[in-house]
């Protein structure tokens, strides 16, 4: 019974790191893109009707979306590499 409690714990702990280091992933794809392609987005976004004007802050922004990912992708990364590996340090660096 321990063991099937442990493999579920470790599967878990998988599975909730993999979604924090998906979500790095995509929040550092979107700072990218934003800091990259930022011409684009602003025509999307002006063509919007309502849209707030401080909209043209979005360079700043993108370097916000890129730390954030950066940390949730690396977050992410130690904590499947300690799920996996049931690294005790690894997994007490993640939380």
């Amino acid at each position: 019974s321990k063991m099937c409690c442990t493999g579920f714990l470790k599967t878990m702990m998988f599975v909730f790191n993999g979604v924090i280091f998906l979500a790095g992933v995509a929040i550092l794809g979107v700072g990218i893109w934003v800091q990259v392609d930022s011409g684009s987005l602003t025509s999307v976004v002006e063509s919007i009707p309502g849209a707030p004007p401080g909209l043209d802050q979005l360079s700043s922004v993108s370097y916000v979306l890129i730390a954030v990912g950066a940390v949730l992708l690396v977050i992410g990364f130690l904590g499947c590499c300690g799920a996996v590996r049931e690294s005790r340090c690894m997994l007490l660096t993640v939380s």
